[in-house]
């Protein structure tokens, strides 16, 4: 965020001490805000906010106020129909912080965080960073309307098989050993791509469709894993349970034919039901959970600690896993009153013989913690990302637990030039880099400064933005590629770029790029692209195959299609081979050849068949996975002879 940026932002001062309001009208000036507004109790602010248009971007506030205070002011907000960012300006214990900190997470609103009186610039810096890097996906108010998806979209989709389970691993703490998987929903929309599910959940609960949908995945699960199960892998398979299906007397006989129908074993299928639905446990309720658990199923009490009786639901259901809810695993590193809830969580559970399972584990600090707090099974983007189910298999089957112990060590040190010419983002980017701990870091704030570092230093990896003001981080990438540089061949190189465009990431192809950040990146996707691209496989190609390639299209000879970055269709493409095989992109491997070429959803051509892939490529694959007409790649199994090079 650099200071045009701030100027743009509206900000409202909420602080009744007329000394404290100054200060921070001040400090806000000194920054370069333009656009202040005060108030001196809840209750106008609150006034305010509502009349105010365009609407306040960030709300510096006290809390002990007069008329109204602020927790009083946070409540009323949470009914906003737009909210801001809010900083709690007061002096706050750590049980006082958790506590508010936790109110605001209840209430949905986006608070960025704490400052003490007198505030500092440095500190409000950081926090305005962390404002930046969430504005495109704030919180939206609890009491929000659902999302604008109709019930006939959806009841179509339903009837068409666009909605499918994708499969989260679970991995055993101890030994590193992959025991079961979460199926999670995902919407293969005809027109807006792969959806997660916050982008239809609500909306399927709205219209009164979520009894069909919980049918649909736990059907489609069961006969996933039976087939998973004939081949040999013996997972657990977890499905959620809506809180509408559990008073319905008829539910347990009905899992139990669905399960049974596909041969899956009833012993191996987890039904993971959320803490509010076993608040809400009784009579027909109470009879179908223990019904389920009497024919073999495991029953999982999911999200524990986010409900207000979750120890008096562990008597009354027979749970066999307690899961940990994400929210409580991302805070317990840095906030001891949470990490005592979590570890007494799991003192719970080891006592009541149930198998503790924590979700949401994305970095080594929070694996290592959880492990020594002696948690059974992990789950989260660390060990992998949900998957279709085609993919899981492969991915299993070059998983050992060697993998992850990699993974949560440290990563090969390496020299790092980070090139970024917005002076806030340089620095934010900068201190993230350095808080790796991989090696030096050293800023450019241009293609100049940094063909300048690269004369003097070198660097192992390179991390650049796209844009650059006049010139461009595109054309960077290709003086180190084509060696017009002093850097090695082998340099690893990783593109920044607040533009999702397709054709960013086509030309990482042709450039040999090691991975791509859409920006604001935070600081586990940054240790993830690092990780990826100093670990995978990578030979440059000759200075000559780069030389022709400018920023806007590859060279004649490259296995890209010119077409694709001049935006016309490929007229041709070449058919597939009758010898090939269709794998997923996860099960793709260096080394195989494409026996048909890769097309995008335009029908414009990435890659012609008999291209090799290299590990980057396949990397690179996976990142445009939902620009990709086919889920699945028609592959040889080997590259043929090579003839060498004269």
């Amino acid at each position: 965020m650099n200071q045009s940026e701030i100027e743009r932002l509206r900000f409202m001062i909420v602080e009744d001490e007329p000394t404290q309001r100054a200060s921070l009208v001040a400090l806000l000036t000194r920054i370069g805000a333009r656009h202040i507004t005060q108030a001196e109790h809840g209750r106008a602010a609150l006034e305010m906010l509502q009349a105010q248009s365009p609407p306040t971007d960030v709300l510096l506030c006290d809390l002990d106020l007069p008329e109204m205070d602020g927790m009083a002011l946070l409540r009323q907000m949470a009914g906003l129909p737009s909210l801001p960012s809010i900083i709690l300006v007061s002096q706050l214990d750590a049980a006082m912080r958790d506590s508010v900190f936790a109110m605001a997470q209840a209430y949905r609103l986006p608070i960025l965080g704490d400052m003490a009186k007198p505030p500092s610039r440095s500190k409000l810096l950081d926090l305005l960073a962390l404002h930046q890097a969430s504005a495109l996906h704030k919180p939206r108010p609890a009491n929000a309307a659902a999302p604008a998806v109709e019930r006939d979209e959806i009841a179509a989709g339903l009837k068409k098989g666009e909605f499918v389970p994708y499969f989260q691993p679970k991995v055993e703490m101890d030994s590193g050993r992959v025991v079961g998987v979460e199926a999670l929903v995902r919407w293969n929309h005809p027109h807006r791509g792969l959806l997660a599910p916050g982008a239809f959940l609500a909306a399927v609960e709205s219209h009164g469709l979520m009894d069909h949908l919980t049918w649909i995945v736990l059907s489609q699960s069961a006969a996933i894993g039976q087939t998973w199960h004939q081949r040999g892998l013996a997972l657990t398979l977890s499905v959620n349970l809506s809180l509408s299906s559990l008073g319905r007397v008829e539910l347990a006989e009905r899992i139990v034919e669905v399960v049974s129908k596909h041969g899956f074993p009833l012993s191996s299928m987890i039904l993971e039901v959320t803490e509010s639905a076993a608040m809400q446990a009784v009579g027909p309720s109470l009879e179908n959970l223990t019904r389920l658990r009497l024919r073999g199923f495991g029953l999982s009490i999911d999200d524990y600690g986010t409900g207000y009786s979750a120890l008096q639901q562990l008597t009354r259901v027979p749970f066999t896993e307690l899961k940990i809810d994400q929210s409580f695993v991302r805070t317990a590193v840095q906030h001891e009153t949470t990490r005592i809830v979590v570890e007494s969580s799991l003192d719970i559970a080891r006592k009541l013989k149930l198998k503790s399972t924590a979700e949401g584990i994305e970095t080594p600090q929070q694996w290592e913690m959880l492990k020594a707090m002696g948690c059974d099974i992990a789950q989260g983007y660390l060990i992998a990302k949900p998957m279709p189910a085609e993919a899981l298999p492969d991915w299993v089957a070059r998983w050992h637990p060697g993998s992850l112990k990699r993974r949560t060590s440290s990563a090969p040190e390496v020299d790092i030039l980070l090139v970024e010419d917005e002076d806030f983002q340089r620095a934010t980017y900068a201190e993230l880099l350095r808080q790796l701990r991989l090696g030096r870091v050293e800023t450019a704030a241009s293609v100049e400064q940094a063909l300048h570092c690269l004369e003097y230093a070198r660097y192992g990896l390179v991390i650049t933005d796209v844009d650059l003001g006049q010139s461009s981080g595109l054309e960077l990438v290709r003086l180190i590629r084509s060696r017009q540089t002093p850097a090695g061949p082998q340099t690893r190189i990783v593109l920044l770029s607040s533009h999702a465009e397709e054709d960013l990431v086509l030309q990482s192809i042709a450039l040999d790029i090691n991975g791509y950040l859409a920006k604001p990146a935070s600081a586990f996707a940054l240790q993830e692209a690092i990780e990826q691209a100093l670990t995978e496989a990578f030979i440059a190609q000759p200075a000559v195959h780069y030389l022709g390639l400018s920023a806007a299209e590859p060279p004649a000879d490259s296995p890209l299609s010119a077409s694709i970055l001049r935006d016309t269709p490929a007229r041709t493409a070449t058919p597939e081979h009758p010898s090939g095989r269709a794998l997923a992109l996860e099960g793709l491997e260096a080394g195989m050849v494409l026996a048909a070429p890769i097309l995008n959803e335009e029908h414009k051509l990435i890659l012609r068949s008999g291209h090799v892939l290299t590990a980057s490529i396949i990397n690179r694959l996976l990142e445009m996975r939902h620009l990709l007409l086919k889920p699945l790649v028609v592959v040889h199994a080997a590259a043929p002879p090579q003839h060498p090079s004269v």
